[in-house]
């Protein structure tokens, strides 16, 4: 999602502006969970209106239109956002020109044109959705540096693009000489801890899946055994514990051309793709540890895993993407809100592909599992007053009023 800004209203403090652009049915997701019946917008549409003269001609153009919103229809699967407004003044001028007040029209969203939100009383959760969908960290599971003699580029790569965070660049002098040659290893080590520094600065060691290292010749490698070292001297276990996430590889520049060779080289595609689920792998394995000693200390299954969350006992919950890309709105809200339940209790939060096998066993397992912070024999003891019901499918009619986890009692 594009976000143009994020703002306070100056004519009224309890509301708050919000432009932005949607890319992708996750941002559909995204704005349905922001916008309320009677928040406003402005939106794009084209609308036909009459000419005053003798002819009475009508004109269809793009206008912009401020609106409040009265309801909506959402169908995730077909990329369906609709929502139903009446036309309001609009203080600044931009909206409604040729269009009465008091009109009903519905509007679809859609990823050609900007819109802007008119967000009374942004909660929390809202904030962070749109800081989510703004940071490109949180929908990066690769970083990346490519690079080559004097010059290294830092990146980050999302599934639809690549987003470079920093570029180094030293001029390393000729080895003529001892003097040149001992010049060059300080410069040489300086450009090296120089790429580290931007790592660290850049990249979340935790949550990167991988880390791609690619150039051409031996420059890879060399950084690879720098960020290594300066690691052990700086004792920074964020890179020491997740070494197994590096993956060197090798192109024919130092420049971000260079990333695209290694993306789409079938040598390198199977590597990257088993790379970016090895902690997926360890953690799975970790889990079935649990399962197979039988210490009560790892579970899975809706009732047990919300009734660990009521209990504030996760440790770490596994859940797959089908369970957040479901179909049914009424369920992904009910994980989101699992998660932020968790989290705000001080856990960890994995999410399972289900295009590797991680995901495809941890679907076998209901999609739905958790290492606790402590072993209870009795998690799985059906107490009515739990309030937590078994049927979780997506066809249950009941599905939207079972109830949801979103605070603590």
């Amino acid at each position: 999602m594009k976000i143009g800004y994020i703002k306070q209203s100056t004519n009224d403090k309890s509301q708050t502006i919000i432009n932005l652009t949607p890319e992708d049915k996750e941002d559909l997701f995204t704005i349905y969970q922001i916008i309320d019946p009677d928040d406003e917008v402005i939106i794009k549409k084209m609308f036909t209106t009459k000419q005053e003269d003798s002819n009475k001609k009508t004109v269809t153009d793009l206008h912009e239109i401020k609106l409040k919103v009265l309801s909506y229809e959402f169908d995730i699967k077909d990329e369906y956002l609709r929502y139903k407004g009446v036309t309001i003044p609009d203080e600044t001028g931009v909206a409604n020109k040729d269009i009465s007040i008091g009109k009903y029209l519905s509007f679809s969203i859609t990823y050609t044109h900007p819109m802007t939100i008119y967000k009374r009383n942004l909660n929390k959760y809202a904030k962070r959705l749109l800081q989510d969908a703004e940071n490109a960290m949180n929908k990066s599971e690769i970083g990346a540096v490519v690079l080559q003699e004097g010059i290294a580029h830092v990146c980050l790569l999302t599934s639809s693009s690549t987003i470079m965070k920093q570029k180094i660049a030293v001029t390393l002098p000729k080895k003529k000489n001892a003097e040149d040659a001992t010049k060059f290893n300080d410069l040489n080590e300086t450009f090296y801890r120089q790429i580290y520094d931007a790592m660290s600065a850049h990249f979340n060691y935790n949550e990167l899946k991988v880390i791609l290292l690619c150039s051409p010749g031996f420059f890879a490698d060399a950084l690879h055994k720098h960020i290594l070292k300066f690691a052990e001297q700086d004792q920074n276990e964020d890179i020491i514990k997740n070494q197994e996430s590096f993956l060197l590889a090798n192109c024919s520049t130092g420049y971000l051309q260079g990333i695209d060779e290694v993306l789409k080289n079938p040598k390198y595609v199977e590597k990257l793709e088993d790379a970016k689920f090895v902690k997926d792998v360890k953690l799975l394995d970790e889990f079935m540890e649990h399962l197979d000693t039988d210490d009560n200390m790892a579970w899975y299954g809706r009732y047990e895993v919300f009734k660990a969350a009521k209990l504030d006992a996760i440790d770490t919950l596994l859940i797959t993407d089908s369970m957040l890309k479901s179909n049914n709105v009424a369920k992904r809200e009910k994980y989101l809100d699992l998660i932020d339940l968790i989290e705000a209790d001080g856990g960890k939060v994995f999410i399972f592909s289900t295009l590797h096998t991680s995901g495809e066993e941890l679907n076998q397992l209901t999609g739905l599992a958790c290492i606790l912070k402590y072993p209870i024999p009795t998690l799985d003891e059906r107490n009515k007053e739990d309030g937590i019901s078994d049927s979780d499918s997506e066809d249950s009619s009941d599905s939207e009023k079972e109830e949801m986890i979103t605070s603590k009692a």
